[in-house]
């Protein structure tokens, strides 16, 4: 059976150095990944490089979409298959909520730039599913840190990708907002049949919400069912500190 998204051999690096390498990993639809790991270990490189944002790095990875190369697609049909968002989006002053979403829709405009009945739907759709069906008038500079993350997802949710990935999606947000746009993330990918793939240094988060994990490791990189990584002692490889050991009974980590 092939795969959505295969990942064979990955290394990321830039000029001589390398960050991370030998990342391998297979998945499908419908399914939720938290990406864990501590800092500059390489989990925006990695999204970035997945996205085909960064180009491959060495002459041995490879990063296989449906069973095909980014080099094989068109910019159109990379569009289908994958989707980055990033937190680095500026609201624009006078920029509106459905005008953020529509750019979603880029490669599906006619030949002047204007919107169709049916991206018009699918924009209704998308601010529905994230839970701002009232917000299409609203300036993105009005919104919340919360609400306006939920745009960025509305509009990645228009491009209509196979694949959506999230570069901290959380990480500025409360304790009720970091659980509520991920447990919307897991609903997404169930319902639509989608791969969402997003980083987070918030392991409880990823434990109780997420399917799966990625894990880049100290001493390497690991993925699979998040219980069974947990099982086999996995989150202990996020951190190399002297001490910090995780707690299976508290899903947390503790100091020794």
């Amino acid at each position: 059976m092939g795969y959505l998204l295969d990942i064979k051999n990955l290394t990321l690096g830039y000029g001589s150095k390398i960050i991370f390498s030998n990342i391998t990993a297979a998945e499908q639809g419908g399914t939720l990944i938290a990406l864990l790991g501590s800092n500059g270990r390489g989990k925006s490189t990695l999204l970035r490089t997945i996205a085909a944002l960064e180009p491959l790095y060495g002459a041995n990875g490879q990063v296989l979409y449906n069973g095909k190369e980014a080099a094989y697609l068109t910019k159109e049909q990379m569009s289908k298959t994958v989707c980055f968002v990033t937190p680095l989006i500026e609201r624009t002053e006078y920029l509106s909520v459905k005008d953020l979403v529509a750019t979603g829709s880029y490669f599906r405009t006619n030949w002047v730039g204007s919107l169709g009945r049916e991206e018009e739907q699918r924009i209704e759709e998308a601010l529905a599913a994230v839970g701002l069906e009232s917000f299409g008038q609203r300036r993105c500079k009005s919104l919340s840190d919360g609400e306006f993350q939920r745009a960025t997802i509305a509009a990645a949710l228009v491009q209509n990708s196979e694949i959506i990935l999230l570069d901290e999606p959380t990480a500025f947000l409360d304790i009720a907002n970091k659980y509520q746009i991920t447990k919307m993330l897991r609903e997404i990918a169930k319902e639509q049949g989608k791969l969402i793939i997003f980083s987070t240094h918030d392991l409880q988060l990823a434990l109780q919400l997420c399917n799966r994990l990625w894990i880049m490791g100290y001493d390497g990189f690991y993925c699979g069912a998040t219980q069974e990584l947990i099982d086999k002692g996995v989150a202990d490889k996020i951190f190399s500190i002297e001490g910090v050991k995780f707690n299976q009974e508290k899903m947390s980590f503790t100091f020794e």
